[in-house]
């Protein structure tokens, strides 16, 4: 009893830990389910039940009817954080027609044919009259000098067609248009250099952090960082990561780094412990903690702003921030709660971070660290300072990584085997780069001294990216290819749960609840199995550019793609890897695209390209119209009689019109790749 009691008494310390789950419950249904009846109806049950709370004075119903009332005002909260529920939002009104005026609400992105940036809307005018409208748009300017001097906060007037982002093309394809409709952006247009005009240049606070973001990173080149080194350190210190090559990604996300260049606690913890040391002797002064406690806050949310305002830095930020108030006022704070705290906040000024990887990562990785962290370093206690500071970061490490890594299976398909020996470099690498980079910039306008610092730096720099480089070619650094369900993910957490659970209470009902979850993800990895060793399918890619066919039988398959597409790595795992994760499919038997006739046991497919005339059978199963083909249509179509026309994605509208129009003449059942996606057919094999 007395343990009962001493755990409820521990469960009622965080009251606000408890409170979040509901208030996350809320957020989640109005993403989903979003409507405004719905949200009008469940305020109006939630203000009736606390009445009758009221009223009645039903004491053993207060934590279920608290509960309720988190869940609505989660719920509602989200829904008027809806833009496109509002009856303004651009979504509703044809626009393609009248001209723009939109704000930027990010920097301008280089790409290879255009400058990319996110806009909020203002207005629109039809050539009479002006009408407000509000929502988000992605915008994709014609590169130029112009659009690549864009920034935050700029007003720009624009005219385009706009048009919805699309669907994925292919199977389990990232979901491109659902990841934008989390940043509540479901349009884009791309507009020309002569169709868009700057009209107003920004000002305020995000402007001015973004200048200070570009004046660091003309410093950093200023002082000899170039290359691979001035990406590290831009990335690290700042925050921006658009100089990193797709190499260094690739590297730091398999060694288990990444999240060293993703400005993180870690980050905005070695700057809080910068601030504090330097302020320090001013409190000996009369108010002299309140004054360095404030100012301290105030930087620490500069910097916040300076490296984006990433989910893991404001959480870092928000809870420092709660930290440095609780000791101002001299209270104690509980690590849970300050973390609730910190996440309501957060997620009541905007409930969308709720689906953030960043966010979900960074605050499953500090509960991993608080609840895990001290009870594996109470494992070892080594003698030895260094010993002791390695053990200790290694735990930290293993604490965060078993916290984490089910939510890299899902979102990322991997897992890094040597995230020990990386952290183990990269986090006093960090510790080392920060403070030095921070020095550089401070006194950069001292030649000689800022000239050495940079120097210094450049060369630590320059070996952390060999050591990561290094790790990343030995045998097995990575395992790749993971593919697990939402609900195999809530399994395995259940396990980490329920196991680590068992080992603190030592209560044999943690121990069954950790058999069960062991036993159904079990039983769905058999169902899976089963049902991946009986597939047999055809699919035809919808790749831009390229051409791919997927000949799946069981766990083995044949594919057939052009030279370009095998070698491009980044356009494979976009489009075609997720899916052979998926489906559970060894590596491939890789053959040349070809047109002309494949022969299955079943199955006849026939594919015409633009630069030969073929002889084809009387009758195929399947027509794939790579290219615009050198017979004519007609010809075509006289020569054999096709089950079913695929449409590429490659063939030029012209062809592509006039193709529709033929075989919805000739009643001929075609699927139209462009507009529909990759093609998919059970086959028998």
């Amino acid at each position: 009893m007395q343990g009962n009691r001493s755990r409820k008494h521990i469960w009622h310390q965080v009251p606000l830990f408890r409170l979040i789950w509901p208030l996350i419950g809320g957020i989640i249904l109005g993403i989903f389910f979003p409507n405004f009846y719905v949200a009008a109806l469940t305020a109006s049950i939630g203000l009736i039940s606390i009445l009758i709370l009221i009223i009645f004075g039903v004491r053993r119903n207060v934590g279920l009817v608290t509960m309720t009332v988190f869940v609505i005002v989660g719920y509602g909260l989200t829904i008027l954080n809806t833009d496109r529920l509002f009856p303004n939002h651009y979504s509703s009104k044809e626009l393609s027609k009248q001209v723009l005026f939109a704000e930027l609400t990010s920097d301008a992105i280089p790409r290879i044919k255009s400058t990319k940036a996110e806009v909020r809307l203002i207005s629109a005018f039809d050539g009479e009259s002006y009408e407000q409208i509000q929502g988000k748009l992605l915008v994709y300017f014609e590169k130029d000098s112009q659009s690549l001097d864009l920034g935050v906060n700029d007003t720009v007037v624009l005219k385009g067609w706009i048009s919805q982002i699309s669907e994925p093309k292919n199977p389990n394809e990232f979901n491109y248009k659902r990841y934008m409709g989390f940043h509540q952006i479901t349009h884009q247009v791309y507009v020309s250099s002569k169709n868009w005009c700057l009209v107003g240049s920004g000002i305020g606070f995000f402007r001015w952090i973004k200048d200070v973001q570009h004046s660091v990173l003309a410093i950093l080149a200023d002082k000899g960082l170039d290359g691979d080194e001035l990406a590290i350190v831009s990335a690290l210190l700042v925050g921006y990561k658009h100089y990193l090559s797709a190499d260094q990604v690739n590297a730091f996300a398999s060694t288990g780094a990444m999240h060293v260049l993703a400005v993180s606690g870690l980050h905005v913890g070695i700057v809080y412990l910068i601030l504090s040391r330097l302020f320090k002797p001013f409190h000996r002064f009369r108010n002299g903690k309140i004054v360095t406690g404030l100012t301290i806050l105030v930087m620490l949310w500069i910097y916040a702003g300076i490296t984006g305002f990433s989910p893991s830095v404001t959480r870092a930020t928000t809870m420092f921030s709660f930290v440095i108030g609780a000791q101002l006022m001299r209270r104690n704070t509980d690590i849970f709660n300050t973390l609730a705290t910190s996440a309501m906040l957060l997620l009541v000024i905007n409930p969308f971070l709720i689906v953030e990887v960043g966010f979900q990562l960074s605050y499953l990785a500090v509960i991993g660290i608080v609840v895990l962290q001290p009870r594996i370093y109470d494992l070892w206690q080594p003698n030895n300072w260094l010993l002791d500071k390695i053990w200790a970061i290694t735990a930290v490490s293993i604490a965060a990584q078993t916290a984490t890594f089910p939510l890299g299976l899902l979102y990322f398909h991997q897992f890094p085997t040597y995230f020990l020996v990386s952290n183990l470099i990269v986090i006093p690498a960090a510790t080392i780069i920060l403070p030095i980079g921070i020095l550089l910039v401070s006194v950069h306008w001292i030649p000689l001294i800022s000239n050495v610092i940079g120097f210094t730096l450049e060369r630590i720099v320059h070996w952390l990216n060999l050591i990561i480089g290094k790790i990343q070619e030995l045998p097995y650094s990575l395992v790749s290819g993971v593919d697990i369900t939402i609900f195999e993910t809530y399994f395995i957490y259940m396990i980490i749960v329920t196991s680590v659970a068992f080992l603190i209470t030592k209560r044999y009902s943690w121990l069954m609840s950790f058999l069960i979850a062991i036993c159904a993800i079990q039983v769905l990895n058999i169902g899976e199995l089963v049902s991946q060793k009986n597939q047999a399918k055809l699919i035809v890619y919808s790749v831009k550019g390229h051409n791919a066919i997927d000949v799946i039988d069981g766990l083995n398959h044949n594919f057939y793609a052009d030279s370009m597409l095998q070698n491009d790595f980044d356009k494979m795992r976009f489009h075609i890897h997720h899916n052979w994760w998926y489906l559970g499919l060894k590596d491939p038997t890789i053959r040349p695209f070809f047109a002309g006739l494949f022969n299955f046991e079943h199955l006849v497919m026939y594919v015409l390209d633009g630069k030969h005339r073929y002889d084809m059978p009387d009758q195929v199963d399947v027509l794939l119209v790579a290219e615009r083909t050198v017979q004519h249509p007609i010809e075509v179509l006289r020569s054999t009689e096709p089950g079913l026309v695929l449409l590429s994605e490659n063939l030029d509208w012209k062809s592509h019109r006039y193709w529709s129009k033929l075989l919805q003449e000739k009643g001929i059942e075609y699927w139209d790749m462009k507009t529909q996606g990759a093609y998919i057919r059970n086959i028998e094999v």
